[in-house]
């Protein structure tokens, strides 16, 4: 598809138009920091701290999404992913989180990993706390749960993105895949928050729709086609594609051998019980790197052994070495055309 713009090795976005841009609305300092962002990950360089916290509100979802880890791993009775079951962030936690970073020049943060951030009921209360020690503050929702009011005080609380995961532009497919989700009742919402965004005045606000492609290339340039068209007509600036995960497939035999993860050198996951993890592919746990709750404070972690032998590996060309690494569908995937 024409106009597709490189994001990540798995991930491209369709360029906004000029009349739905809101990269003019920034001030400078969020140019630089996307900046520092890509030279960290081409240059590898880590820094003394992340500029980036992914941080779960809670791994409970509402939905049942076929592609989703977490469903695999309930439907498999996988419990690493959740050792202490379902639950939220203790927001004492998350305080800490925000207190440490707003002094270590952290840059943004984004408020889920594998649950719905919209269950958790201190959300507005976790964006205020954010935006007030100035971080761009960011969330990926499946909008089931995204009211008109819930919207407004979402904005006002000082969310700058918003991404909506929304799998297909067709009814059928959305609701195969999205088990559970009405897809009109949410197409209503997205169209609530969009109006509400308009209302306030916030054209700094980035919004952005995407979808997993489906496995089988046949037919992609037409679903993207019509995706496009579906979310143009509600004014959502960005629209992204991202390839396919399957869960369970062996990619250790198709890993090529040489790949250095970018996000080690830029960004952290805290998950719901304070547990830290170095990756976005890492569901179940398998690089343990240490807790909240065993004292180990973010700087710690980010300039402690387990990370510096873990960017190690991958610049030495030898992440195949770690388990978790060589079975991560990235590196795979980064060599598939979209």
């Amino acid at each position: 598809m024409a106009n597709l713009a490189y994001r990540s090795p798995t991930y491209y976005e369709l360029v906004a138009p000029p009349e739905l841009d809101w990269r003019p609305y920034r001030p400078p300092s969020y140019f630089a920091y996307r900046e520092e962002w890509r030279r960290r990950g081409v240059e590898a360089f880590s820094g003394f701290f992340p500029l980036h916290l992914d941080v779960d509100p809670t791994n409970r979802c509402n939905l049942g999404c076929l592609m989703c880890p977490r469903t695999h791993y309930l439907n498999e009775g996988q419990k690493d992913w959740a050792p202490e079951g379902l639950g939220d962030l203790d927001f004492g936690l998350y305080e800490r989180i925000i207190s440490e970073g707003s002094r270590n020049d952290l840059k943004s943060v984004k408020l889920n990993f594998l649950g719905e951030p919209l269950l958790y009921p201190r959300l507005i209360d976790m964006v205020a706390l954010a935006s007030q020690a100035g971080l761009w503050v960011m969330l990926n929702t499946n909008a089931v749960l995204l009211t008109e009011r819930l919207s407004r005080e979402l904005l006002l609380a000082g969310l700058t993105d918003i991404f909506f995961s929304f799998d297909s532009p067709y009814q059928n497919e959305y609701e195969a895949i999205r088990v559970g989700a009405n897809y009109h009742k949410v197409l209503e919402n997205i169209g609530a928050f969009m109006e509400a965004k308009k209302s306030l005045n916030l054209p700094a606000v980035q919004t952005r729709a995407s979808m997993v492609l489906p496995e089988d290339p046949q037919g992609r340039e037409e679903i993207q086609a019509d995706y496009v068209r579906l979310f143009r007509n509600f004014k959502v600036a960005e629209i992204g594609f991202g390839l396919p995960t399957v869960m369970g497939r062996d990619y250790e035999s198709l890993n090529p051998l040489v790949f250095c993860c970018p996000d080690l050198f830029r960004r952290l996951f805290i998950y719901q019980d304070g547990v830290y993890g170095p990756c976005c592919g890492d569901w179940s746990r398998r690089i343990p790197i240490g807790s909240m709750g065993d004292g180990r404070t973010i700087q710690e972690v980010w300039t402690g052994s387990e990370l510096a032998q873990l960017r190690l590996a991958h610049q030495s060309g030898s992440y195949r070495n770690i388990a978790a690494c060589r079975a991560c569908s990235v590196p795979y995937l980064s060599t598939v055309a979209v």
